[in-house]
């Protein structure tokens, strides 16, 4: 017998476990680095990789977006081939989108721009 971690929706006869995003509808994942956390916690803490590239005249939900694409863990950011492949290296260990399926908003292109960042997709 298949046994899964107790998660709420798991006790749900009419949703499938394994269909994480339909239980997580409140996670986020940021434009430009694209680490995933829930609305709460971007709004309370901000972006672990990118704090110091938004001011605070900046809300997180200018720079988050609900509509990604799978999803992939990193504890040890340096010593994983994965994160070198997808270019996370540098980040901080979490869990980050596969790929934004927005395009980045006008208002946050201009800021990134101005600061010669360019946003990778896919």
């Amino acid at each position: 017998m298949e046994q899964f971690a107790d998660v709420p929706a798991h006790n749900e006869s009419n949703r499938d476990p394994s269909d994480f995003a339909l239980t997580n509808k409140n996670l986020v994942c940021c434009y430009v680095c694209r680490l995933v956390k829930s609305r709460n916690q971007f709004r309370e803490s901000g972006c672990d990789n990118c704090k110091n590239l938004f001011g605070p005249s900046i809300s997180s939900e200018d720079y988050t977006t609900p509509n990604f694409s799978g999803m992939i863990s990193i504890m040890d950011p340096k010593a994983s081939w994965a994160c070198k492949w997808l270019h996370l290296g540098r980040y901080v260990p979490g869990c980050y989108a596969m790929a934004v399926n927005d395009e980045v908003p006008d208002d946050l292109q201009d800021i990134l721009e101005n600061k010669g960042i360019k946003v990778r997709h896919g």
